[in-house]
């Protein structure tokens, strides 16, 4: 499983080569998790923003980004604005890793599913300089550990493809998630990370609130915290995220 080399004779730029090994691999090897097409995905017209490749049968949409080493916190990303427009709209791609050695062997391929990219796990960084090319630009991170794990689906993991099965089962059991609108989306995510982060299957409302500062640094103009927390317990309760067990203790079905 590896980058053929051959298609980056007479490139010079690291930059460029990295680009054209790793799109041509993908788009050799990549197939869409959204639904059960086999067929290649097709490269989008160049400079298309914010995405590289679509499924020719459903149009589920995926960005390709190249690292020699994965970031794992943070991924620095494009201009700040076209990114939250597209969250926004809806019309966010999914975010898909590659992961290779020097070698241009891959190591790992990883989805992020869209539906958890919200304006909440991107971070606007400071505007370029004025005496910057691109004087006033505004870039982002998105905040990968701001992303539930599960959201972070393993296609290649240390160098081997996971089950195709497998990967599409784990990709659209958050379809239920797409019933509640982008702009409210993050609130659900959110939650359900922060109940991730609990490291247990059952927890209780007590315990969730300890984590009440997570959700009030992420919605620092909400006076209302615990009730849009138990809003939220309501939510993934009715679409099957979880159980209510009685005497405020929940379990997660993730």
């Amino acid at each position: 499983m590896e980058c053929d080399v051959s298609r980056a004779i007479g490139y010079k730029s690291l930059p460029q080569i990295s680009r054209i090994l790793s799109e041509a691999w993908f788009g050799e090897n990549g197939y869409c998790l959204s639904c059960n097409s086999d067929q290649l995905l097709t490269a989008t017209i160049a400079n298309t923003k914010a995405s590289d490749f679509a499924c020719g049968s459903c149009e589920e949409s995926y960005e390709l980004k190249a690292f020699r080493v994965k970031p794992t916190r943070k991924l620095i990303d494009g201009a700040y604005g076209a990114l939250i427009s597209r969250i926004q709209s809806g019309s966010v791609p999914n975010l898909v890793m590659l992961e290779r050695n020097e070698t241009w062997q891959i190591q790992s391929l990883t989805a992020i599913h869209h539906l958890f990219l919200t304006p909440e796990v991107v971070e606007r960084r400071k505007p370029l300089s004025v005496h910057a090319r691109r004087a006033g630009w505004v870039g982002c991170n998105i905040r990968l550990d701001m992303i539930l794990p599960e959201a972070q689906i393993q296609i290649v993991k240390a160098g081997v493809a996971s089950s195709r099965k497998l990967v599409r089962e784990s990709f659209r059991r958050f379809d239920r998630l797409k019933s509640i609108p982008p702009n409210l989306r993050g609130w659900t995510t959110l939650t359900l990370a922060v109940i991730r982060s609990l490291k247990q299957p059952e927890f209780s409302l007590k315990e969730l609130y300890a984590k009440e500062l997570l959700f009030a640094s992420s919605y620092p103009k909400n006076n209302n915290i615990r009730a849009k927390m138990r809003q939220q317990l309501q939510v993934l309760r009715d679409l099957g995220y979880l159980e209510f067990c009685g005497q405020g203790r929940y379990q997660l079905l993730l």
